[in-house]
């Protein structure tokens, strides 16, 4: 019976471990090198608190004109401002409140994020009168990386058992989320690329429609909404 229950473990944990990425780990280490920006956490600024700020990271590019319609094809995009990010480059993120656990996670991204709790002692730095706790992520590849703090709001909508009493979670976290888009380097931005009418061999960007400043950087479907391009029905 004892080696019946250690092979049926050993079978659990060789079935996890094969489903798991390669190079995956539950916690990374903060990245070495100067952060291109930084994301606050848990933040008070001028008596007004902040959930997570900036929502949206990356270059802002313009998908309608200025009447409403959208780009034409064989028409670039233009560039409207916003934080060029590309692979490699590093951002630090920075919980404000470093008594209250905050982590980084994201689990749909192009690659993984999962930063330890931000709490003190870990990586804690003074500037002017904020502390903080902070950890820093050099983003490998290009992509529209979201995350979200799974210490904020709740795992998914709660299921109470009606017998034993016990809560299970279903479906997605109700966390604030937040963007970092990370655009090729020497990338097109075009109405081609964005209707997948480019030349073969083009390198588009990733980051058309995804942060914003007005419905302008966003496609016809979509809207603004805190600097971010979501669904004009769901909010998404």
């Amino acid at each position: 019976m004892r080696v019946r229950v250690f092979l049926c473990l050993a079978l659990g944990l060789t079935a996890c471990e094969e489903t798991l990425p390669a190079g995956f780990r539950p916690v990374q280490d903060s990245a070495e090198g100067a952060a291109r920006v930084s994301v606050a956490f848990n933040r008070i600024t001028s008596g007004r608190y902040r959930a997570v700020a900036p929502t949206c990271i990356g270059q802002r590019y313009g998908l309608r004109s200025s009447l409403d319609t959208a780009i034409p094809p064989g028409e670039p995009l233009p560039l409207e401002g916003g934080l060029a990010m590309k692979p490699g480059q590093i951002v630090e993120f920075r919980n404000y409140q470093p008594d209250i656990p905050t982590n980084v996670t994201s689990l749909s991204a192009p690659a993984p994020l999962f930063s330890p709790n931000l709490v003190r002692p870990y990586n804690t730095r003074t500037e002017g009168k904020e502390t903080f706790s902070y950890w820093r992520y050099a983003f490998p590849q290009p992509g529209a990386y979201e995350y979200f703090d799974t210490n904020m709001g709740t795992p998914g909508r709660q299921v109470v058992d009606s017998y034993y009493g016990t809560v299970t979670y279903v479906g997605e976290s109700n966390a604030p989320r937040a963007v970092v888009c990370v655009d090729p380097p020497a990338c097109v931005a075009s109405a081609d690329c964005l209707a997948g009418t480019a030349p073969e061999g083009t390198v588009c960007c990733t980051c058309p429609g995804v942060c914003c400043e007005t419905d302008l950087h966003c496609s016809l479907d979509r809207t603004c909404l805190r600097g971010r391009c979501v669904d004009k029905d769901t909010g998404e």
